[in-house]
């Protein structure tokens, strides 16, 4: 048993630290008979964990649930991982704008409205990266998605041929070698495809999609993020995929999408979007033109992309494209820097 000044000078705190602790009622130490608090090994045990997950920057209600159980440890570090995720890629973008902003009052004086339109456009970025609504609740289907998205369906069919478009997808992907990272892992279908040849990271915003994929796939690698705040390190994919799921980026958030794997992916890299996708307006206005009432309402609760609009934004970031039709809905658009 351990008294408190021992049990502190153990982990080189203030034993005030364990009294807070015991307030919020998490750990709770024995009294000997003369009131004075005696922390057994199991204590210290759990002393050890809160302040683990303290530095890791666990909120106290979350270290509560989890020390008790009250909810499932993988939400719980699902949660904080986002949390921590989107913190890195704010404060980021901050420190990149602050730089910019010191650099233009470097050059053409200190007067702070001369970069008003820079700090604008950050505050823009980061309310983009914070408005994602889950409006589909991929969690809930993900224990169906696999047999959902092979019935045949009524209105927009775009996964009529889903196996065929994955299995040219993974054709295409195995043409070179390195490692891959899939945006919107989904299930894992793809990843299924490609996990002989190379090392996939799976990414996805949803923890019951990656609790699927990787139940099914435990060579997969998973981990939570999003086409606007990727979980990786600069320069460190030679593959980024994505199929059945660039259409949940709005418009202004594709350029962004695009630029967040361009950061991503190694200067020798290939990004692949499969997607339902128009070749042109042309294409899109025959389209409208054609379809029937329940494919209209589905193509406008999505935000499907157009070929010759993707292919000029790589072509901005200094990038060549290839884009081929699967079938009249799907194409697959490959982009490698020149």
């Amino acid at each position: 048993m351990y008294k408190i000044k021992e049990a502190a000078e153990r982990f080189q705190i203030n034993p005030n630290v364990l009294r807070f602790y015991e307030k919020k009622k998490l750990i709770m130490p024995e009294r000997d008979v003369n009131g004075y608090r005696l922390y057994s090994t199991e204590d210290i045990a759990r002393i050890q964990m809160i302040l683990l997950f303290r530095k890791m920057g666990f909120p106290l209600e979350t270290i509560t649930s989890i020390l008790e159980k009250k909810s499932s440890p993988i939400d719980l570090f699902f949660q904080q991982y986002e949390a921590v995720n989107h913190h890195i890629h704010t404060m980021s973008l901050i420190r990149d704008s602050m730089g910019k902003c010191i650099e233009t009052m470097f050059s053409e004086g200190e007067n702070v409205e001369i970069i008003g339109d820079q700090m604008k456009d950050t505050a823009h970025l980061l309310s983009s990266m914070e408005q994602w609504v889950d409006r589909w609740d991929f969690n809930s289907w993900a224990e169906h998605y696999d047999e959902d998205v092979r019935k045949q369906r009524s209105g927009l069919d775009f996964y009529k041929n889903y196996d065929r478009v994955l299995d040219r997808t993974a054709e295409i992907v195995n043409e070179k070698t390195g490692s891959v990272v899939e945006i919107g892992v989904g299930t894992g279908e793809l990843a299924k495809r490609i996990l002989e040849k190379h090392k996939v990271i799976g990414i996805d915003q949803s923890v019951n999609m990656l609790k699927t994929a990787k139940r099914k796939f435990r060579e997969l690698t998973v981990l939570p993020g999003s086409f606007l705040k990727l979980p990786l390190n600069d320069s460190s994919a030679d593959t980024i995929v994505t199929s059945y799921a660039f259409h949940h980026c709005k418009g202004e958030e594709k350029m962004l999408a695009l630029k967040e794997m361009d950061r991503v992916l190694k200067r020798d890299g290939r990004v692949i979007i499969t997607d339902l996708m128009f070749r042109d307006e042309e294409a899109e206005k025959q389209f409208l033109e054609t379809c029937t009432p329940e494919e209209r309402r589905d193509f406008e609760d999505e935000y499907f992309a157009r070929v010759d609009e993707l292919e000029a934004l790589f072509h901005e970031m200094g990038y060549q494209c290839m884009a081929e039709a699967v079938d009249e809905l799907i194409w697959i658009v490959v982009a490698c820097l020149e």
